[in-house]
């Protein structure tokens, strides 16, 4: 059945009207509202149809899409049409966080969809709130209020407060989310700014979306977001983003004694950000120190490009080993800074990867502030380096244990393929990138973002015989509109 709601069919909640991340996610436990994102990822299979009674809104201005999402129950469709701008000051009784609201839950079987109608040729809709800078009052696009079991789908969201599409940051927790096809850009704020942001959030699936121009004022303080009781956060894929122009792209944190785990970071296209995946724990309420911890974190198949940068995960204060990191099939080119910097982090295995390009640290491992907690890694091998000023015996370099009581430097990769033998450091478990070759990939065309590699090692020098790098079986990293 489709219901269109229009500005003389209109029903209404009684009211007193009264970037930093391009990606967010956090596992949080507290007794306050706070703001941040947390991403998780659904069942990919293909959910049965709707119950017969799903009816599907077809919306075409502000107060007729608030209205839709005022009655919509499990199974049921909102349609904006596209070729419009959408925007409202709505605030649901009892909250702080204004924006388009949703406050009714699908089900796993029918969730609730909002959608952009782009039928005719028309372009999506845009939800633009008309926020220009980062000290105005807070407006985000979508507001999930204590809502589960939601897709959100081919919308343009823009000039908004905070976060483009923001959960439910108080006591109740959520799942089933899947944000798709969607453009975020624009978005300001002063602390715990993200394009995408979830809090206390499992089983989301965030894919094929553009996030970029997310902008956090107060860059050096990310308060970090406090809740009540939650659950553990797991089942995250974050998979064919393309991030840019933002501080960070995604960024994971476990707060006091919570858990991230099980999460996919999957063949998106990070550019021009400070630092590109990042992983932290954090503290609350005084605390000396967390009891959180990640576990089974894959980054896989991700083009790290022009980043200062690209993996940063500093897990080490927290009482609680994080454990399993494979960091496989990525390319990273134009690295200003670190390639990959680890802290905390047990299990881990690096391989069949292109590092191209990076300007100064190749990898880091830190020392963790807590006693006991260890960073160690399994394997090391299959990945091609490559540098137009250095050969194999200059640099850039490889750094374990910094700020610990056995730092060492390695200067060149040659010093680097026996740092096991020479030194026997705890944070190796045998030499690494044994078969790894330090040699130009010889990408097909950089200048147009194509890293396929063309060299005989980097075809077939992987693992198990498999093309190194991203760019792997004819695709490209990113939204599968921005691939030929």
């Amino acid at each position: 059945m489709f219901t269109t709601i229009s500005k003389t069919k209109r029903v209404l909640f009684h009211l007193s009207v009264a970037a930093y991340a391009a990606i967010s996610i956090t596992a949080c436990s507290g007794s306050e509202s706070g703001g941040e994102v947390t991403v998780v990822t659904p069942d990919t299979q293909t959910p049965p149809p709707p119950p017969p009674s799903a009816q599907t809104y077809v919306v075409d201005d502000s107060q007729a899409l608030q209205d839709a999402l005022n009655e919509v129950r499990a199974g049921d469709t909102i349609l904006i049409r596209g070729g419009r701008q959408y925007r409202t000051n709505y605030r649901f009784p009892g909250e702080t966080i204004r924006g388009f609201t949703l406050a009714n839950s699908g089900t796993a079987d029918a969730p609730i969809r909002i959608a952009g109608d782009t039928s005719n040729d028309t372009s999506a809709p845009v939800i633009d709130q008309g926020i220009t800078s980062t000290d105005e009052d807070s407006v985000v696009g979508i507001y999930l209020l204590c809502a589960s079991h939601v897709v959100i789908e081919n919308l343009e969201i823009r000039n908004v407060h905070s976060s483009g599409i923001s959960s439910s940051l108080g006591d109740c927790a959520s799942s089933g989310i899947k944000i798709s096809n969607t453009h975020i850009h624009h978005v300001y704020g002063d602390t715990n700014v993200g394009g995408i942001r979830l809090s206390r959030t499992s089983q989301v699936e965030i894919s094929n979306n553009l996030l970029h121009d997310i902008y956090q004022s107060d860059r050096e303080n990310t308060t970090p977001i406090v809740t009540a009781d939650s659950e553990n956060i797991s089942e995250i894929v974050i998979r064919q983003n393309h991030f840019s122009n933002s501080d960070t792209g995604v960024r994971l944190q476990a707060q006091n004694d919570k858990h991230l785990s099980g999460i996919m970071i999957q063949d998106n296209h990070f550019e021009l950000l400070d630092k590109a995946v990042v992983g932290l724990t954090h503290s609350l309420n005084g605390a000396s120190s967390a009891n959180s911890k990640l576990s089974e974190l894959q980054i896989q198949g991700n083009l790290f490009l022009e980043t200062a940068s690209a993996i940063d995960l500093d897990m080490g204060d927290t009482r609680e080993q994080s454990q399993g990191l494979s960091v496989v099939n990525n390319t990273f080119h134009d690295i200003e800074r670190i390639a990959v910097n680890l802290s905390g982090i047990i299990d881990i295995t690096i391989y069949n990867n292109i590092f191209s390009h990076v300007e100064r640290d190749l990898l880091i491992t830190r020392a963790s502030s807590q006693m006991g907690i260890s960073t160690n890694i399994s394997e090391m091998d299959y990945n091609l380096f490559w540098h137009t000023d250095y050969s194999a015996s200059t640099g850039p370099e490889w750094l374990l244990d910094l700020g610990g009581t056995n730092p060492q430097t390695f200067n060149n990769f040659s010093d680097w393929t026996s740092a096991f033998t020479d030194t026997l450091h705890a944070h190796l478990q045998s030499d690494p990138d044994q078969v790894s070759k330090f040699m130009d990939p010889l990408f097909s065309d950089s200048e147009s973002l194509d890293f396929t590699p063309q060299s005989t090692f980097a075809i077939n020098g992987g693992y198990h015989g498999e093309t190194l790098g991203a760019f792997t079986d004819g695709k490209r990293p990113g939204p599968s509109n921005e691939n030929p």
